[in-house]
């Protein structure tokens, strides 16, 4: 929903300078080609479309952030006269983002702005999507009341709106509103304060006004932006967020003045930080982006239950329920909170399968809830092979995706003196004890004894009662009986880079990762392990980059292992041979680039699979 190109970095923007004049499609094809330096440049790009979006530091939480932070799960809602399109113009379809149709296919203006006499979505109905929300263990709404098209889904006095230029004529906004405040959830709007490609001055809007006159940002601040903020402030009753995007180069007097705006009217409201200038109250990561390793502060990750944000006909793509639940329950346990995207059709109806996998994870959550609301980081710092950790107080939630063969969950760094107790938290809210035993610095859970019926279902939750709060040696833990992925974001890496890049596999569709690059001679990227058992264990590489690169990896016990695999353009992941660790503990393991492309070789992580 934010995604766009800005200015590209010195070091491409002389080839650049036409190539940005073609389709961004296009543009996306050819940069598909370059080596590493694009897909910072990417990055790059998409950092400088959304501006500075740092948050203040402050040493208490501001009251209203007690909402979003015992929360952790919401609903975001794109839509607009891009969801009557549904990815589609004149029989041509657009496979990227769903809402960022009129700009790739160059729609124009008057083109666009036509579509609203037919857009009549008679089937919307708030109170179902409320129903379905709260199915889902949601806890809030924000939805698109304009996005970058410069379409209004709300009553305003700029007269491009739902209300006044479509057949409709009704305010889906206040009804939703409504429908929220009495269901008791969270409502809050998404606005696009910078883009807006319709109105003359706005960034990627047209540069002449109606008269013919040079365009202003300031005229289309003036005149719609801030008067629009100010509806959606006042007329709707209580917001828990306004969630401005994209706020690029807008200048900070103009940014301030929104802020302030929020802050008089809607005291209790939280910003994102994509209002821009480090001005909100948290932060919001890249789009699509569940991080590998624990963030600080508050923060949300925007995720969708395909891979547009606005309905596309095409997008049959759905998560399924267990993979929703392991992206919430990844994203609390990294310390954040889940918004989590549907997008309504041009009638108005959130997709079937996207509203049946909501549900079927709510279930799961219903009797399961201390897993997600009020719920804490693991204190692990990553995900475990197994799945996942949050925390209350005193006690662990270990949420269990996958059952290893042997039913023994392991964790390291635990002592034993803290621990109270261990078991099973049955589906019907039972807490059937389960044995334990402390082996080095390895707790065990023997899950043995459990039926099939009892370790059924999405997951798993095992609960470990503590002393006190948990503090743990967070090592990184190699598992004796399920492989252990060990990203590149918790090396440490000497004479190479180690940064966080993004791309996208289509318009709009991103991915991030925390890499190590730009290899010099004698680079090496290293992790500090703590290894349950002794034994054989397979290495993997999971890397991307041009020709065939020999890679090594070493091990403090002088192990080693040296090979030449293919690269390709995408991440890939190749078995690189086997690794005798005589003796459990700690270890370090180390990758170096010996032979290859210094700067296409991207290295994302290594795996360590138990031979046995």
């Amino acid at each position: 929903h934010g995604s766009s190109f800005a200015q590209p970095s010195a070091l491409f923007k002389e080839p650049l300078t036409i190539l940005m004049k073609l389709n961004t499609i296009t543009l996306i094809c050819l940069l598909s080609h370059f080596t590493l330096g694009a897909l910072s440049w990417a990055e790059e790009s998409m950092d400088q479309m959304w501006g500075d979006t740092s948050v203040q530091e402050t040493a208490a939480l501001p009251a209203r952030a007690e909402f979003f932070d015992h929360s952790n799960y919401g609903m975001f809602i794109h839509w607009g006269l891009y969801s009557h399109l549904g990815g589609q113009w004149k029989g041509e379809t657009f496979y990227g983002i769903g809402e960022w149709i009129k700009r790739q296919m160059k729609i124009s203006d008057e083109d666009y702005m036509a579509i609203a006499e037919e857009f009549n979505p008679v089937a919307f109905d708030a109170e179902d999507i409320v129903r379905t929300a709260k199915a889902a263990g949601m806890k809030y709404i924000i939805i698109t009341s304009k996005h970058h098209e410069g379409f209004a889904m709300f009553d305003s006095e700029h007269p491009f709106n739902i209300v006044d230029a479509t057949p409709f004529g009704r305010d889906p906004m206040k009804e939703l509103a409504e429908a929220c405040r009495a269901a008791g959830l969270g409502f809050g709007f998404y606005y696009s304060h910078y883009q807006d490609w319709t109105s003359p001055g706005a960034h990627g809007g047209p540069k002449e006004n109606p008269d013919g006159s040079e365009a202003s940002f300031e005229r289309y601040f003036r005149e719609k932006c801030y008067p629009q903020v100010k509806e959606i402030c006042t007329n709707y009753g209580p917001l828990s967020f306004v969630w401005f995007d994209t706020p690029g180069s807008m200048p900070k007097e103009f940014v301030s003045e929104l802020v302030e705006l929020v802050r008089e009217t809607q005291p209790d409201a939280l910003l994102c930080s994509r209002v821009g200038h480090g001005m909100g109250d948290y932060r919001s990561l890249g789009d699509m982006e569940v991080p590998v390793k624990n963030h600080e502060g508050l923060w949300e990750t925007c995720d969708t239950t395909n891979d547009s944000w606005s309905y596309a006909w095409y997008d049959q793509n759905w998560k399924d329920a267990k993979t929703i639940l392991n992206r919430l329950v990844s994203t609390v346990g990294r310390g954040g909170s889940y918004l989590l995207n549907v997008g309504p059709d041009g009638q108005g109806c959130v997709p079937p399968a996207a509203t049946e996998y909501l549900v079927e994870a709510g279930q799961w959550l219903q009797n399961h809830p201390g897993v997600v609301y009020r719920a804490g980081p693991s204190p692990w710092g990553m995900a475990l092979p197994w799945g996942d950790v949050t925390v209350q107080g005193d006690h662990l939630n270990l949420v269990v995706f996958e059952w290893p063969q042997d039913r023994r969950i392991h964790l390291s760094g635990l002592k034993q003196a803290e621990i109270v107790s261990a078991g099973l938290r049955s589906h019907d809210g039972d807490l059937e004890p389960l044995k334990w035993t402390q082996e080095g610095t390895w707790l065990s859970i023997d899950g043995g004894e459990l039926d099939a019926d009892q370790i059924a279902g999405l997951a798993t939750v095992l609960e470990l009662e503590l002393k006190a709060v948990p503090v743990v040696d967070a090592t990184l833990g190699v598992h004796p009986n399920l492989p252990t992925l060990l990203p590149a974001a918790f090396a440490e890496v000497e004479n190479a880079v180690q940064k966080r890049i993004g791309w996208m596999e289509k318009f709009g569709e991103w991915k991030h990762v925390t890499q190590v690059g730009e290899w010099k001679p004698g680079g090496t990227a290293t992790w500090k392990i703590d290894l349950a058992e002794a034994g054989d264990y397979y290495v993997e590489l999971t890397y991307r980059g041009e020709g065939r690169p020999v890679w090594t990896v070493k091990t403090d016990e002088g192990d080693f292992l040296q090979n030449q695999q293919a690269a390709t353009q995408g991440y890939q992941s190749y078995r690189f041979g086997l690794i005798d660790f005589k003796t459990p503990g700690k270890h370090t393991i180390s990758v170096s680039l010996i032979e290859g492309d210094r700067v296409a070789s991207s290295l994302e992580s290594i795996r360590i699979v138990p031979a046995r």
